[in-house]
């Protein structure tokens, strides 16, 4: 038991850390901030806030939050689709992106910040890719063969 509480905080850390940097490094390239802060393409609002913003709380509070996705993955690990540890991974980080990614695009980042939508399908499919990352670390360290019935 004490091994499992282990094993789902440490598959978070890593599987947040690892896809954080992975969204960290594609976020600050030169090609995609050309895109994301080009101001004839991103909203006046979203070019003076998103400077002022404090990145290491949020990277920190994001790497604690896959924490949580560590556990609900284990929690509902014998109902998520696939027999192996790829394509419940692959699943999970779907899951992870619909859940967490999407909402935050669309009522902080398009709502708040007025971000054109196509900005936010930009962003949209590069958060895909972490969170894919993200689940399928957490799946490789916490998968269990389901038992036949």
């Amino acid at each position: 038991m004490r091994n499992r509480k282990f094993k789902i905080i440490y598959s978070g850390l890593i599987a947040g850390f690892v896809s954080e940097g992975f969204l960290g490094v594609t976020f600050t390239s030169v090609p995609i901030k050309k895109i994301l802060y080009n101001p004839d393409w991103q909203s006046k609002i979203f070019l003076e806030v998103t400077p002022t913003r404090d990145l290491l709380p949020s990277v920190a509070g994001i790497v604690i939050l896959s924490i949580a996705h560590s556990w609900l993955f284990a929690v509902f690990q014998k109902s998520i689709p696939g027999k192996t540890w790829f394509k419940q991974g692959l699943f999970w980080g779907f899951i992870i992106w619909l859940m967490y990614w999407v909402f935050q695009e669309w009522f902080i980042y398009h709502t708040l910040l007025q971000e054109p939508i196509l900005l936010n399908a930009v962003e949209l499919i590069i958060l895909l890719m972490g969170s894919f990352i993200e689940g399928l670390i957490i799946s490789k360290i916490l998968f269990e063969k389901k038992k036949t019935e």
